[in-house]
């Protein structure tokens, strides 16, 4: 029984390490990128509601840095859906702003209809 309390105590705790929202079937309309200096931010700003934001994304976009394994792949899939007005986006953020200090780190972004 405290084996079994244990873990669903360290099951609840980490539920915030890996907190994440999605924002589904939006249309990216804009799309830029910031050099820090030694690294490259992606941002990208959706449209609809973005109230489930974290606080600390103050402009409500989403950023991905260039040292981040899936940057590459982020970066062509926001750049074609962002040429193509694609309203298909799903884009899935993390609950904090670590790659840049005002707006939300992108876990992953897909177009299309297939499952996230």
């Amino acid at each position: 029984m405290k084996r079994m309390l244990i873990v669903i105590l360290g099951l609840l705790m980490c539920k915030n390490v890996f907190a994440a929202d999605y924002y589904r079937g939006r249309t990216i309309i804009g799309v830029g990128v910031y050099s820090t200096g030694s690294n490259s931010i992606l941002l990208i700003d959706v449209d609809g509601d973005k109230s489930g934001l974290p606080a600390c994304a103050a402009t409500k976009r989403f950023a991905i840095s260039s040292t981040a394994p899936h940057y590459k792949e982020v970066m062509s899939l926001a750049m074609t859906a962002y040429a193509k007005q694609d309203n298909t986006v799903d884009i899935r953020v993390l609950n904090s702003c670590g790659y840049f200090v005002n707006a939300a780190d992108i876990l992953g972004i897909k177009t299309g209809v297939m499952p996230f």
